[in-house]
């Protein structure tokens, strides 16, 4: 969705996918917003990008700023209640509107665990399949050594195999930066999810 700076603009930034996710979740669930833009920006850093009035903006940020703090790192927020129009077009830069959400029926809870390294976010997504009735759905390098794995499943088997990958990871006596359970994730998280995918990233 193009955006020309017609509405307030909210803007939530973390260090790594997993809290910038979340806070995207109960950014889009605590008001009336859209999601506009996503992009993984770089050394690390992850931003959200959501429009609407300037109210249900700012109830939106502070969900989101908020779920974001509780599972990992936000480096910051921000609410611009009237941008101008060449903001707009930066804004539509990262737009994440392209993608085509796939049926309701794929909403099922998701899992998720961000490391350091490839070789902890191998076992951690080994362990979580093993663990559970869950289906290994992608992952994402976020860059600096930052790597998440996204599994989908019922509820129960997400925290089960969130809970054994954490473990897995923490018992090669690495770190685990952040981890989440989103029992019903927002219908317009499947954008997002779509761009880390083991189909896209393997066509």
């Amino acid at each position: 969705m193009r955006y020309y700076g017609e509405e307030a603009l909210g803007l939530v930034e973390t260090l790594g996918m997993v809290p910038a996710i979340e806070a995207a979740d109960k950014m889009l669930k605590a008001a009336n917003v859209e999601l506009v833009a996503y992009e993984n920006i770089g050394s690390t850093l992850v931003t959200i990008m959501v429009k609407g009035d300037i109210a249900a903006v700012k109830a939106s940020v502070e969900a989101g700023a908020e779920a974001a703090t509780a599972i990992g790192t936000l480096t910051a927020q921000n609410v611009m209640p009237r941008p101008i129009k060449d903001i707009g077009d930066i804004v539509s830069v990262y737009d994440i509107d392209a993608k085509e959400i796939p049926q309701a029926s794929s909403y099922r809870a998701l899992g998720l665990i961000e490391t350091f390294g490839i070789v902890f976010a191998l076992e951690a997504a080994d362990a979580m399949c093993k663990a559970a009735n869950v289906e290994l759905i992608g992952f994402e390098n976020v860059a600096s050594g930052y790597i998440s794995v996204l599994v989908r499943g019922d509820v129960g088997a997400c925290r089960s195999a969130v809970d054994t990958g954490v473990k897995a990871v923490l018992d090669m006596s690495a770190e685990v930066y952040s981890s989440v359970v989103i029992a019903s994730p927002h219908p317009d998280l499947e954008k997002i999810i779509a761009l880390y995918s083991l189909e896209t990233l393997n066509p």
